[in-house]
């Protein structure tokens, strides 16, 4: 997919490449979690408690994990960036697996209100960034062959969604959704994705 956003996206945009280093990550950790640092860097954390975001890799899938918003912003044309949201990172398998995007936040959030306003963000961000990849052929030709397809809004400090009450909700997501607690966001699903949310130590199973 590395490969893909250097070249196909760049010609499909006329855009000139970006010149950055330490954007995409290789992995095959059986559990890790990522962390999305002040400074637009990702860390990968192989420690419970360490990062913002954490997936499960049982089957030790080779793992790629692109800091989606360090290429865009790498990107030297203004005219191209301006306005364009995108999400944090894009974890793709080397095979026919998955592909996931995701945007991380550690931020704490105490009123229904201010957690509709963070995952009405969070989603548009997800869906540019869908709506960017797409318009390039190869990359939507490359991603519809995979079997698991999500964009997902973690945020590290528990929250109830908004389909569960605080009470029945606080601290226990992770025994009733251990997976994440899908949402229904039609935008996003016309590309075929579904949209999840993880908060807590709730865990992204990599898996098709």
């Amino acid at each position: 997919m590395e490969d893909l956003l250097m070249t196909s996206l760049v010609t499909h945009y006329n855009i000139t490449p970006p010149i950055t280093t330490n954007w995409f990550i290789k992995t095959r950790e059986r559990y890790f979690e990522i962390e999305d640092t002040d400074l637009g860097e990702i860390l990968l954390h192989t420690t419970r408690g360490l990062g913002m975001s954490n997936f499960s890799n049982l089957k030790t899938l080779n793992v790629t994990i692109i800091n989606y918003d360090k290429f865009i912003t790498s990107i030297p044309n203004e005219p191209f960036k301006a306005g364009r949201q995108r999400c944090d990172i894009i974890l793709d398998s080397i095979d026919n697996s998955f592909f996931v995007l995701a945007e991380i936040k550690d931020r704490s959030i105490i009123t229904q209100n201010a957690q509709k306003k963070v995952r009405k963000k969070s989603s548009n961000q997800l869906l540019s960034s869908l709506q960017t990849l797409f318009e390039v052929i190869e990359i939507a030709t490359y991603i519809n062959h995979k079997i698991l397809k999500r964009c997902c809004y973690f945020n590290k400090q528990s929250a109830s969604p908004a389909a569960l009450s605080a009470t029945t909700a606080f601290n226990r997501l992770p025994n009733i959704y251990p997976d994440g607690f899908e949402m229904s966001k039609p935008d996003i699903e016309n590309y075929g994705f579904a949209f999840y949310e993880y908060t807590g130590e709730q865990t992204m199973t990599l898996t098709a």
